[in-house]
């Protein structure tokens, strides 16, 4: 798939999460935007099949997602400095008071993992 195909495909359900995040207008809770996109990705790499998908379309989502990221939390921004965020202290508070269950955290921990690889020793809890 091309990314103009992967945008029409996942464009309405990335508007849906962008409105769920919107707090006010153009305002928009950049924390609960990453935990949704970050589990958006760990769900098409768990089953891509699932998400309307091929593992070959995997670079491409990744592409498309982190220009949405982008738009969204700010132009140097993308899928792996969601994880690394979501990973800090400030992230992992921000987990804990948006009260995501213990799986979920574990979910994300999980891709953080495997997206950060060598950083990831340095994450806290």
């Amino acid at each position: 798939m091309d990314i103009d195909t992967i945008r029409e495909a996942f464009g309405p359900a990335i508007s849906e999460i962008i409105d769920t995040c919107r707090i006010v207008d153009d305002f928009v809770d950049k924390d609960k935007f990453r935990v949704y996109m970050v589990t958006v990705w760990g769900n098409a790499v768990l089953e891509p099949e699932r998400t309307g998908i091929q593992d070959s379309d995997l670079e491409t989502l990744h592409d498309y997602l982190s220009e949405e990221i982008q738009r969204v939390v700010g132009p140097d921004e993308d899928l792996s400095s969601c994880y690394r965020y979501l990973m800090s202290q400030e992230g992992l508070d921000s987990m804990t008071r948006q009260q995501l269950s213990t799986r979920h955290k574990t979910f994300i921990r999980y891709f953080a993992q495997l997206v950060l690889q060598q950083e990831f020793d340095e994450i806290p809890g």
